[in-house]
């Protein structure tokens, strides 16, 4: 896939959409058909480069069968219509929730990781497969819209508003986000010149807290700036919804965050995101810790800056305890542990006992290293363990590979000497 643009008119209160996804695709070899992701909702017609092409569905897969066979390394564009209620499904490995188009508490909002994208448009739902986007979202004049990327177009005809939002750096399909609601966007302007625009959406009868809570967003935002490089896209900011849950999700340019999760380290762990899972993507979700691991372990150095704690300290105690809730390694574990706790806090301490063996100065040119030479791109474990034995050689190999693959919790380095 190169781009997608999805054009969505949506009833709010029936929860309907009457849409067009339109792709710009490459063959990556002879073709007489193929297949996209796509659950639930009514195909009324598929072309591809403008030609009435065949297609049937089989569970969540739409089968394309265009007038004309398609040759290794052709581009050619699909278009497909729909509509419909968009339905949430479960994933076995994301046993917490529901994904995909949620319609709950007066607010419209997606959540697709891993597999949930393909509840509200059609696509090669697979992390690898990273895309440019356009969003056109029709909602009532009175509704807010918003989306992954930046907003570039607004019009009110009739007594209806379609914003135009651009995501112009590949993003994975999970990543593509649209949030209808009564929300309030917030605008905080650049860090600096050259920095990317800050801007959050709250409910509009939000409480002070919320919009306090938020204020941390640009010290994260400079303090992995510091550790990572520029910020890789042209907006940051979140979206708090009026709703009941427990997590948030790094949507790529719009995190997504349950009213009670706005702690500084939760804050800052989606934000790292944007760096790691989202600029730097999967190849595959079984090297999910390169995300959570990641993003986690920079999560704990800015909450213990941010609140003066000792770091270190942390760090052991962390250790100790997880023997007792996150002792599977990190690539050994099940699909229903995709997000589970040794994902995020053992993948974080294998990040910290390469932290301790190389120091800071060769631990940070590795995490530079790693983040540079996939950002825009994808990555798997195999490639962050050929650049630790560049910059480290074969001990640190083994240290890092003891955290990802031994059945026991191993013990920490000592720390380097200076």
């Amino acid at each position: 896939m190169l781009h997608y643009s999805i054009v969505l008119d949506v009833d709010p209160a029936a929860n309907a959409i009457s849409a067009r996804t339109s792709v710009t695709a490459q063959a990556t070899q002879d073709m007489s058909a193929f297949n996209l992701d796509l659950s639930g909702l009514e195909v009324h017609d598929v072309t591809v480069d403008g030609i009435a092409a065949e297609f049937s569905r089989s569970g969540t897969e739409l089968t394309v069968r265009p007038a004309l066979a398609l040759v290794d390394g052709q581009e050619f564009s699909v278009g497909v219509s729909y509509s419909g209620t968009p339905e949430p499904i479960d994933d076995p490995g994301v046993p917490f929730t529901t994904l995909g188009w949620h319609s709950q508490g007066g607010a419209i909002y997606t959540i697709n990781q891993p597999s949930g994208a393909m509840t509200w448009y059609p696509s090669n739902n697979h992390p690898s497969d990273k895309a440019t986007f356009e969003f056109r979202i029709t909602v009532p004049a009175t509704t807010t819209a918003a989306a992954s990327g930046l907003l570039v177009d607004e019009t009110t005809t009739d007594g209806r508003t379609t914003t135009t939002w651009r995501m112009d750096d590949p993003m994975a399909t999970y990543l593509a986000a649209v949030y209808i609601g009564d929300f309030e966007r917030v605008e905080h302007g650049r860090l600096d010149p050259a920095g990317p625009l800050l801007r959050d959406y709250v409910p509009r009868d939000a409480a002070p807290d919320i919009g306090e809570a938020l204020a941390v967003t640009a010290d994260a935002i400079g303090f992995l700036e510091e550790l990572l490089g520029p910020y890789p896209f042209g907006a940051y900011g979140t979206i708090v919804v009026p709703v009941e849950f427990e997590f948030a999700l790094e949507n790529q340019t719009l995190s997504i965050h349950g009213r009670h999760v706005l702690s500084p380290d939760i804050i800052a762990h989606e934000a790292a995101h944007q760096w790691l899972g989202n600029s730097v993507a999967l190849e595959d979700w079984g090297d999910i810790w390169l995300n959570e691991g990641f993003a986690t372990y920079l999560h704990l150095m800015f909450d213990a800056e941010h609140h003066g704690m000792d770091f270190e300290l942390n760090m052991q105690q962390l250790h100790a305890q997880l023997p007792f809730f996150a002792a599977t390694p990190p690539k050994g574990i099940s699909p229903g542990e995709l997000f589970g706790p040794s994902v995020y806090f053992r993948g974080a301490m294998t990040l910290h006992a390469l932290h301790l063996l190389t120091g800071d100065e060769m631990f940070f040119a590795i995490l530079g290293a790693h983040y540079d030479r996939s950002a825009g791109g994808t990555t798997n474990t195999e490639e962050f363990l050929g650049i630790v034995d560049e910059f480290a050689g074969p001990e640190a190999v083994n240290v890092v590979e003891s955290w990802l693959y031994s059945e026991t919790v191993p013990d920490l380095p000592e720390p380097r000497a200076g």
